[in-house]
């Protein structure tokens, strides 16, 4: 459902002309209505290019596999030309938000062994961190964007000395009650809200965050001063070169259609960037850290037929097109 008059933004739906608009959104993520102010991007929030390439347009919902049917309020989405960041233009940003990540953390994980933290859970994370750090015990951890606390509790094991950041009130109240986080320990608080003392930590990590933040060049940087020099940041993002999003792409283009795959603005799971490793050099350049190492996972294969995924799998490995980009950075 859709409330306003048109745009004249270029590559925007229909919107209305002023800064915030009211979206009766799907039933399943929201009863509510939501309130959104929608933000023009100038240039790129990783490494500041104005060179933008229009890829097509993002709906408020699943456009699905029939979507000459589907309707809503469209974003543009771009990449930038100069460090492979994908972004939507304007940007949504929610009135609150908890509209977005305010819901019960049971309708993410509804199975019992979500809950639990068992030996393997982050912990080839936790390993690479040791063998960058030259790992002691007692060696301070941040994790922002903590959820339940699992990579918190697993960090704990592990022998570091463990802090995290949690924005959502619910998932902060079931990461005290369920795995028994320490209040203190938890703020309840996002990057761009919370304080810390500079060079305070060894080691910070992004588990599936800066895709969701309104500025995660920003966020980095803010991070980067609670990171003692030498200590090390490892960031996990969707990447901007993943195969299936391009497949889809052409899937929408034969229907006629300019809609893409890429991102998720208003529909969960709220996706704002997908990032390439170029972002993250460029960004380095103008913030002063290095890039220590980098990987690509394929991940889960979405709405491809399972007789492709072995293929699909080869390709992707042997391109580095998968769905996730991690990398580990290091303060200078």
């Amino acid at each position: 459902m859709r409330h306003g008059l048109p745009s004249k933004t270029p590559g925007l739906l229909p919107a209305p002309p002023k800064p915030a608009i009211l979206i009766s959104m799907n039933a399943r993520v929201s009863d509510k209505s939501l309130r959104y102010e929608f933000i023009p991007v100038m240039q790129c929030d990783m490494c500041g290019s104005r060179r933008h390439k229009l890829l097509g347009i993002r709906l408020n919902g699943s456009q699905g596999r029939h979507p000459r049917e589907a309707s809503g309020i469209g974003v543009s989405i771009k990449k930038c030309m100069d460090c492979e960041l994908i972004f939507s233009d304007p940007r949504p940003k929610p009135e609150r938000l908890s509209d977005h990540y305010g819901i019960p953390p049971e309708s993410y994980w509804t199975r019992k062994s979500a809950w639990e933290v068992s030996d393997a859970y982050f912990a080839r994370e936790i390993t690479e961190a040791k063998q960058l750090l030259d790992f002691r015990p007692g060696m301070k951890a941040l994790d922002i964007g903590a959820g339940l606390g699992k990579a918190m509790t697993a960090m704990e094991r592990a022998g570091f000395d463990v802090y995290g950041l949690e924005p959502s009130s619910p998932f902060r109240e079931k990461a005290l009650e369920r795995m028994g986080i320490p209040s203190q320990r938890l703020q309840l608080a996002g990057v761009e809200d919370a304080e810390f003392p500079d060079e305070s930590f060894d080691f910070i990590t992004f588990g599936a965050v800066l895709e969701h933040v309104q500025t995660p060049g920003e966020a980095i940087e803010r991070a980067m001063r609670w990171l003692k020099t030498g200590g090390v940041m490892q960031a996990e993002v969707p990447s901007s070169r993943w195969l299936v999003n391009k497949i889809a792409n052409v899937f929408f283009a034969l229907n006629g259609l300019n809609y893409v795959s890429n991102l998720s603005p208003m529909h969960t799971p709220y996706h704002l960037y997908e990032f390439g490793l170029e972002s993250f050099r460029r960004h380095a350049q103008r913030v002063g850290y290095g890039i220590a190492m980098h990987r690509y996972d394929v991940c889960t294969l979405y709405n491809i037929p399972k007789v492709l995924h072995p293929v699909l799998r080869t390709y992707m490995k042997s391109t580095n097109t998968g769905m996730q980009l991690t990398v580990w950075l290091r303060k200078q």
